[in-house]
C-alpha cells in the first residue's frame, strides 16, 4: 500500500510520467478555493465511478466475455456521477474541459492498474491529488520565476519546462532500490 502512495503520490507519476494534464498545470490560473472544490468534484466523481465500473465489470462484462466495453461503460458511468457531482457540488463555478478529462483518465488507469477495487480507487483518487500537488508546485514556481524575469530574459513557460525536466530527471535518476528492500522487509 505505501509503494501504491509513493509511486502515484509522491512522484507524481500522472503529471510527469503519463503527462496528464501538463498544459493545465502551466496555465492554471485558479484561486485556492476553486482548485480545492474542483479536486474535492474530481476525487469524489472519480473514486465513484472506479468503484462502480469495476464491481460491473466483475459482475457483468467478465462473466458475459465481455471486457473490451469497460471504457465505454466508464465514460457512460463517470458522466453520470461529474453530473450528479455538479448539481450538488459546483452550482457558480465554471467548468472547464480539463477538470472533465483528468478525473476521467484517472478512472481508466485506476481501472487498468488496479488488482482489487481499493487498489483500483486508491489509484484513481492518488493520480487526481498528485495532480493538484503539482499544480501547486507549478504555481510556487512561477511566481518565484516572476520576481527574476527580464523583458529580453527567459519566458515563464520556458522555466517552468525546464523546472519540468529538472523534476523527471532527478525522480529518474534517484536509485530507490534501498526503499523497495525497506518495504519488503529486508534484503532475502
Amino acid at each position: 500500500m505505501i509503494s501504491l502512495i509513493v509511486y502515484y503520490l509522491l512522484s507524481a507519476c500522472v503529471v510527469l510520467f503519463y503527462g496528464v494534464g501538463i498544459h493545465k498545470s502551466f496555465s492554471h490560473n485558479d484561486t485556492l478555493s476553486t482548485s480545492l472544490l474542483t479536486c474535492f468534484k474530481s476525487l469524489f466523481s472519480a473514486g465513484s465511478t472506479t468503484a462502480v465500473t469495476y464491481l460491473m465489470m466483475n459482475w457483468l462484462l467478465v462473466p458475459a466475455h465481455l471486457e473490451e466495453f469497460f471504457p465505454f461503460l466508464a465514460a457512460l458511468l463517470f458522466i453520470l456521477f461529474s453530473t450528479l457531482t455538479e448539481i450538488f457540488i459546483g452550482i457558480g463555478i465554471r467548468q472547464s474541459p480539463i477538470d472533465f478529462s483528468i478525473p476521467l483518465l484517472a478512472v481508466f488507469l485506476g481501472l487498468n492498474e488496479g488488482v482489487s477495487i481499493g487498489y483500483a480507487v486508491m489509484i484513481s483518487c492518488l493520480c487526481i491529488i498528485s495532480f493538484y500537488v503539482m499544480l501547486v508546485v507549478f504555481h510556487c514556481v512561477r511566481q518565484r520565476v516572476s520576481f527574476y524575469t527580464l523583458e529580453g530574459g527567459l519566458k515563464t513557460y520556458c522555466v517552468l519546462l525546464i523546472c519540468l525536466a529538472v523534476v523527471m530527471i532527478a525522480i529518474y535518476g534517484v536509485n530507490v532500490s534501498w526503499f523497495y528492500l525497506y518495504l519488503g522487509g529486508g534484503a532475502k
